[in-house]
């Protein structure tokens, strides 16, 4: 029997990035445009890129909200960006493409003027196989 969480992981791909960045809100545009033009790259290197911006920062019940953990001030901005790859192969060789792409290299360099320092946090997760 199918799961539906389960299928929705194999929609996302084997392999998914998890990103959070702080941005000072005034840099939204900047961001926005800078989030477009590696939209391109990521699905020209077969990569599904997602990005949201947190609405509310409420602690609820006994959940913490995100913008508490990594610090988030009143004019900062906490965006999650959802990269899914085939597999962690598949990121080493995107990752090499964008080492060798100058593009790539002054838009990495545009965000990191944005972005407040010190604030991206990030992983790689792979999906929770079923037990047979």
């Amino acid at each position: 029997m199918s799961n539906p969480i389960n299928y929705k992981q194999r929609d996302l791909g084997g392999l998914i990035q998890i990103v959070f960045i702080r941005t000072p809100k005034d840099k939204r545009e900047a961001l926005a445009r800078i989030g477009k033009q590696t939209d391109n790259f990521f699905r020209k290197h077969g990569v599904s890129k997602y990005v949201y911006r947190l609405n509310l920062r409420e602690n609820t019940m006994d959940f913490v909200n995100i913008s508490k953990i990594i610090s988030a001030n009143e004019d900062e901005d906490v965006n999650l960006e959802i990269l899914s790859y085939r597999d962690a192969e598949h990121v080493e060789q995107v990752m090499k493409a964008m080492k060798s792409d100058k593009k790539a290299n002054e838009w990495y360099k545009e965000s990191m003027e944005i972005i407040t320092p010190g604030s991206i946090v990030f992983g790689d997760f792979s999906g929770i196989k079923e037990n047979p």
